[in-house]
């Protein structure tokens, strides 16, 4: 019979996999980023009209 603690005692991570991890963190951030920037991009801002004050 197995022994599932003893199996899991037994088990190391792979070193690749935790840089897997944060690759895919930085890319997920990066691409939020460029999402933003490019809608900031894109948004015009209508301009004020002038307030009969400032004519004088």
């Amino acid at each position: 019979m197995i022994d599932f603690k003893q199996e899991l005692s037994k088990y190391q991570p792979i070193l690749e996999l935790e840089k897997i991890e944060d690759s895919i963190h930085t890319s997920e951030v990066q691409d939020i980023l460029d999402i933003l920037q490019h809608l900031s991009k894109k948004q015009s801002y209508p301009t004020a009209p002038n307030h009969p004050t400032q004519n004088r």
